[in-house]
């Protein structure tokens, strides 16, 4: 495919190849690929979810049976008349009929899940299947815009979103809508007037419900813009928190965040007061309805018009109606996030990748000879259009060559070999392969000739053989041996515990960076490629191993074109061709020889590194020291590769849990990783008392509520009270029905003011109570933090997004254990136990039974449970396998892709989906069991209760009235604790998160940040450390300085030189005490820095970093941060000194300017010379200055060093500085290397003693 000038300009070319809108809408997508099993499953469980909501409503019909020959008997009992055959008769048929429903409501409800259950699974497997091939088909520009994390989120989040959607929610609606048409026409066919009546007052519920959400949406909206302003500051002060403590500011950001979180709490109690109202309203209308309804019935029932069961049938039946229809609305939003899931996973599979690596078109000749050309290659990455990596790079390499890429990181070495692999292509510019462009060869075979061997060598979690077959899957177990004979790999294989059987990778045995590397090798020569590309594949080890595996690369390469790409340029001696790329362009070409006559930039880098590894006089320490720091490089990679491991872990097993779940409750996995991350902060769950503890400020509010709430709990057991005696009314009948029915009305609206006033005090108590809380565990939290050390953010599991995820998310969490979710809980349990005193009152003979089947149900549930929770454990192994391949592969996905191993990751992902699936399978027929059950189970809990209660009137020993009052008494009761059953799992949530929490405001620093303990010396400026050993606490195993030794008197300016790594920055970090040295002594003066209040040395130090962090304030507040009561003239002096002040003076706001997120409005320079002003305005005693230039262009930089060079006189400096010539001036150079000071002196004496100094100056001056 020859490709033309006019379509590479940049950016034309892919746009015209752009296809990846998803097709269709997102239920054609769900049933893409799907047979007729799926639509019939569909169909199924949509006809049987609206047969078990039609058949909801026959309930009220039985009932209204049941009520009138209970009320008759009622009236017969109370005149002497009772006749018992018929009143048995009557019960026995309406028995039969009550649990004649339940069979049916159970078979269909039963069915109906199976079928959506089965149906989503299936979809499921099909969308995850796609999603894997498409995912990792794609391109690396493709790759650059979406993160594996975000990948992995999508396989496991992503589809829990879509089976929450498409599993049972769907036949809620349709069962809501069903039961709602069905209690209508029910109603109408029992008696049409009093179902108009009421159908009146459905508008006004609904209405309600529509008002009241929009108020709470708007409200909800104002409180969360109000808590991410909070959020967003705190992210940016933890963010920038060594500024902060350098500073001394911890108590100005605590103050800023407060006020913040008090806005947000201002919000956050108008939300409660709302919601509140919108729990409130549906209750005040409900009890308001019943009166009305009760009474016109009885009018009715007088006139002859309607039997008195008719006016409680009709009622049930409408309300049962309107109530399932609310109740169904919420689980829209579930559906409409499944859609949004659906579209944003078919994105990804139909996204059309421009380089399409499964595409069967292309050359694919017997045998090639190797030979490659680039010709004028330019190449941008997608992602970064505006930087131009390659400029135009030409050269050639003949068949059997080695040719060598060196050059400095970011100019173009990698790139090149990743356009070869054709992971992205040139914008400009032909690639050549024996003459032919590579873009009309079939992808997947170019990628089988070429062998790459990569720096960082990815081994997949299988045996060490599987690892080397995963580069051709037809060779033999022999080929397998010599290919690692031939990497030196073979010994050391077969010392391990099974040889080539042995399980390697994360999470088995793991091997060394120089074994892996090897069998890599082996696994890029069974290919027996014509092309090896080695990309940088010794950078990463020890010389022992770089011994070994260079010797096995060259072996390698024999009769083979080879690419090399090497920092070590002693590697690379022996290439044919060297070229060194410079900025995007081969500067130099030629063998080792001629480069090195040529005298240019391979000369000076062959200079530079004999530099670093040229001995001081001190050879045999120094030779102990590069043990020590590769043995430490070492352990600190492990420790790297455990963290990635564990990340990837995490990953794998959220998939998982996601292939496994079947229900749309809080899925299990967040519950773990709440769990886990508890465990890792090193917390328990905290108990319910704790939490109450904590809000103890706020007890006055929870005891007033707690009242409320009694009283809100009792209303239901009342409610079943008053309505026992309107059955009594309507039992007795007579002219006065209407009256005395119109008095039992007045109870309702009683009703109804009580639970509406109840109901919304103590809601919106609890929930002022709960975010007045959860703010003072926000600032609680925030304020510890403030007070940590620099340790506590060295930990990685305290990073920024992690800390702030914290104070977003799990105060939040805490809040459910406090706010109105409280009083919905403690109402359900308050009328449980009101309704069971109620039921014993009207008739101690009659309760148990409705609590013997009542504990029926729930032995039934919980058995099902329990079985579920045993399957657990085998479900998630059988999900393991599964879900590996998922995370490793698109982890790996460039190592997958350059292996050609799409098409056998994805049958392997196949394969180890069956048995998952299967489990899937039944555990969704034992969850839709357990539906069903729930379902249904009323109805026969009527059925037996009515028959038990007829057997206890046939001996005499109670009245019908007691059957139906103790009957009604303990529904309600049932009904209250089952909506409260669902806030549980919060409570759960809340625990831990609290458990977080009180852990982190608990944790204590070990250097008192606030400078409460300590003395108060006068502080001259004068610096000594003497024999300091120190690590960083999280590498403990890596000395950063070891035995350091250097002094600075008042006055003077004392440069630290050397090379990356050498501990100059961390002797910086010791004299401002973020850490405390191991071992050794820092003295201020002849103080220990220890013994004086950490305050006040900073107080008296001032830093300029090399990056200056900057808050979103104004420039004015930038400069006197940490600090209080500075004048404008002050702050105008420092401005001046900095060279800054003019500059501010022409902004339109001046000083009250604001610099933006991070100082994003200012550049580089403007942003160091206010950091100079913030540092001269305090007027330090000791400045530190850490490479305050080195980020800046030159003309910034001359500015900036002039504003330096002032802010020093007067006082002592402490500069680092990579660019040597803005130190020659300085009073005392320090030349660090490996931990330790080994050279010291002015610019002239060291340059005289031609050490390591002049060597460094020598290399810059080239």
């Amino acid at each position: 495919m020859k490709v033309s000038d006019k379509d590479v300009e940049r950016g034309k070319l892919t746009e015209k190849k752009k296809k990846s809108s998803s097709r269709g809408n997102s239920l054609s997508n769900l049933f893409r690929h799907s047979g007729c099993v799926d639509y019939l499953l569909l169909l199924g469980g949509i006809v049987l979810s609206a047969a078990s909501g039609a058949l909801l409503p026959f309930n009220s019909l039985i009932f209204e049976g049941i009520t009138n020959v209970l009320m008759d008997g009622e009236s017969t009992w109370q005149n002497g008349t009772f006749h018992y055959e018929s009143f048995s008769a009557g019960i026995r048929h309406y028995c039969l009929s009550y649990f004649l429903l339940g069979v049916f409501m159970f078979l269909c409800t039963y069915l109906s899940n199976a079928c959506f259950y089965t149906m989503a699974e299936r979809r499921l497997y099909c969308i995850r299947k796609n999603l894997l091939k498409s995912v990792l088909r794609q391109d690396a520009s493709w790759f650059d815009q979406n993160t594996v994390g975000g990948l992995t989120q999508k396989m496991s989040s992503g589809i829990e979103k879509i089976k929450d959607g498409i599993g049972d929610k769907i036949g809620v609606l349709v069962g809501g809508v069903a039961t709602f048409i069905s209690g209508v026409l029910l109603g109408f066919y029992m008696c049409w007037q009093l179902t108009l009546v009421m159908l009146i007052t459905v508008p006004l519920q609904l209405g309600s419900m529509y008002m009241t959400a929009k108020h709470l949406n708007r409200a909800t909206k104002n409180e969360m813009s109000a808590y991410s302003n909070a959020g967003g500051m705190a992210n940016e002060v933890i963010a920038g928190i060594r500024t902060v403590i350098a500073f001394n500011a911890q108590p100005f950001e605590i103050s800023r965040y407060g006020a913040l979180l008090a806005e947000a709490r201002k919000m956050g109690v108008r939300k409660s007061i709302v919601l509140a109202l919108c729990s409130a309203i549906p209750l005040v209308l409900m009890f308001v309805l019943m009166a009305g309804a009760f009474w016109y019935g009885a009018i009715l029932t007088s006139y002859g018009v309607a039997t008195s069961g008719t006016t409680f049938g009709v009622f049930w039946a409408v309300i049962l109606g309107t109530r399932r229809l609310g109740e169904a609305a919420p689980h829209m939003g579930a559906i409409t996030g499944a859609r949004l899931a659906i579209n944003d996973i078919f994105k990804v599979i139909d996204n059309e990748p421009e380089i399409n690596c499964t595409k069967k078109t292309g050359r694919r000749p017997e045998k090639i000879n190797g030979k490659l050309n680039f010709d004028n290659v330019q190449f941008t990455y997608p992602t970064r259009p505006d930087v131009k990596v390659l400029k135009g790079v030409s050269f050639e390499v003949n068949p059997g060559e080695t040719v060598a890429l060196v050059g400095h990181s970011g100019c173009g070495k990698s790139t090149s070999i990743g356009l070869l692999m054709r992971f992205y292509n040139q914008c400009a510019g032909t690639i050549k392969l024996d003459g032919a462009p590579i873009e009309e060869y079939n992808i997947e075979w170019l990628r089988s000739t070429i062998g790459i061997v990569q720096q960082e060598p990815i081994i997949f979690l299988a045996s060490v053989a599987e690892n080397v077959r995963m580069g051709d899957n037809s060779i033999t177990d022999t080929d397998i041996e010599e290919a690692c004979r031939q990497a030196n790999a073979h010994d050391f294989i077969n010392k391990l515990s099974e040889g080539y059987n042995t399980q390697i990778g994360a999470g088995a045995v793991q091997l060394s960076g120089g074994q892996k590397q090897r069998v890599a090798i082996a696994r890029a020569i069974v290919r027996k490629p014509q092309i090896l590309l080695l990309d940088e594949a010794t950078s990463a080890l020890d010389t022992e191993s770089e011994r070994m595996v260079q010797h096995a690369l060259e072996k390698a390469s024999q009769g083979r074109t080879t690419l090399c790409i090497a920092h070590r340029l002693s590697t690379i001696r022996n290439a044919n061709k060297i070229l060194v790329f410079d900025q995007g362009l081969i500067a130099e070409r030629g063998n080792h020889e001629q480069l090195i006559r040529l005298n240019g930039i391979y000369a000076s880098m062959v200079r530079a590194q004999e530099i670093e590894r040229a001995k001081e006089d001190t050879t045999e320490d120094d030779s102990i020291e590069e043990d020590h720091l590769s043995i430490s490089r070492k352990m600190s990679t492990s420790e790297d590769e455990v963290r990635r491991s564990k990340t990837l872990l995490r990953d794998s097993t959220r998939v998982s849990q996601s292939m496994l779940s079947v229900t749309s409750q809080v899925p299990d996995w967040e519950m773990e990783s709440a769990r886990e991350e508890m465990i890792e902060e090193g917390a328990m769950e905290a108990s319910m008392m704790d939490i109450f503890r904590f809000a103890k400020p706020e007890k006055w509010n929870i005891v007033i509520a707690l009242v409320f709430t009694l009283i809100r709990g009792v209303t239901w057991p009342a409610f079943s009270v008053v309505y026992g005696q309107l059955f009594k009314v309507f039992a007795e009948g007579g002219e006065n029905l209407p009256y005395n029915a119109f008095i039992s009305s007045l109870w309702f609206l009683l009703l109804a003011v009580t639970s509406g006033v109840t109901t919304f005090i103590s809601g919106s108590l609890l929930g002022k109570t709960g975010e007045t809380m959860s703010s003072r565990l926000r600032l609680d939290v925030f304020k510890n933090i403030m007070q940590q050390d620099a340790s506590y953010f060295d930990d990685p599991k305290h990073n920024v997004g992690s800390l702030t995820s914290r104070l977003a998310t799990d105060s939040q969490n805490v809040q459910a254990a406090i706010d109105h979710r409280l009083a919905e809980v403690l109402n359900g349990i308050i009328s449980l136990f009101a309704g069971i005193a109620v039921a014993f009152w009207f008739g101690w003979s009659m309760a148990p039974i409705g609590l013997v089947t009542a504990l029926l149900l729930v032995i039934a549930q919980s058995s099902v449970a329990q079985y579920l929770k045993y399957r657990g454990p085998k479900d998630m192994d059988s999900a393991i396998e599964a879900s590996r391949i998922v995370t490793e592969s698109i982890s790996n996905w460039r190592t997958v892709q350059a292996l050609t191993k799409q098409e056998y990751m994805y049958k392997a992902f196949t394969v180890a989906s069956k048995a998952p699936r299967h489990r899937a399978f039944v555990k969704g027929l034992w969850q839709s069991l357990s539906f069903a059950l729930a379902g249904s189970f009323f109805l026969w809990n009527f059925a037996i209760a009515y028959m038990f209660g007829l057997w206890l009137i046939s001996n005499g020993w109670t009245t019908p009235f007691s059957v139906f009052q103790v009957i009604e008494a303990l529904n309600m009761a049932s009904m209250s604790v089952m909506m409260a059953a669902s806030y549980f799992p919060e409570y759960v949530r809340a625990r831990i998160s609290a458990g977080i929490m009180f852990t982190m405001i608990r944790q204590k620093s070990h250097i008192d940040n606030r400078g409460l303990t300590g003395e108060k010396p006068l502080i001259r400026g004068n610096i000594q450390m003497r024999g300091v050993y120190f690590a960083y606490p999280n590498r403990r195993r890596q000395l950063i300085l070891n035995n350091f030794n250097m002094t600075a008197n008042f006055g003077q300016t004392v440069a630290l030189v050397g090379p990356s790594g050498c501990g100059k920055s961390t002797s910086i970090q010791l004299i401002e005490r973020y850490y405390d040295a191991i071992c050794g002594s820092v003295m201020i003066d002849d103080n220990d820095i220890r013994d004086i209040s950490v305050k006040h040395l900073r107080d008296n130090i001032a830093l300029v970093g090399q990056e200056p962090t900057l808050f979103n304030l104004s420039i004015k507040e930038n400069i006197t941060y940490g600090l209080e009561n500075v004048s404008q003239e002050q702050i105008e002096k420092a401005a001046t000194l900095a060279n800054i002040h003019s500059f501010v003076m022409n902004l339109p706001e001046g000083y009250d300017t604001s610099v933006g997120a991070s100082g994003g409005r200012l550049s580089g320079g403007q942003k160091q010379r206010i950091a100079i002003a913030r540092a001269i305005v305090r007027d330090p005693k000791i400045l530190l200055l850490d490479e305050a230039t080195s980020a800046l262009d030159s003309e910034s930089e001359k500015v900036v060093q002039e504003a330096l060079d002032k802010a020093r006189l007067g006082r002592t400096c402490v500069v680092i500085a990579h660019r040597l010539s803005t130190i020659q001036n300085a009073d005392k150079i320090i030349v660090c290397r490996n931990g330790k000071a080994i050279e010291e002196g002015t610019h002239q004496t060291l340059l005289a003693r031609r050490g390591l100094y002049y060597r460094l100056v020598e290399k810059q001056s080239t």
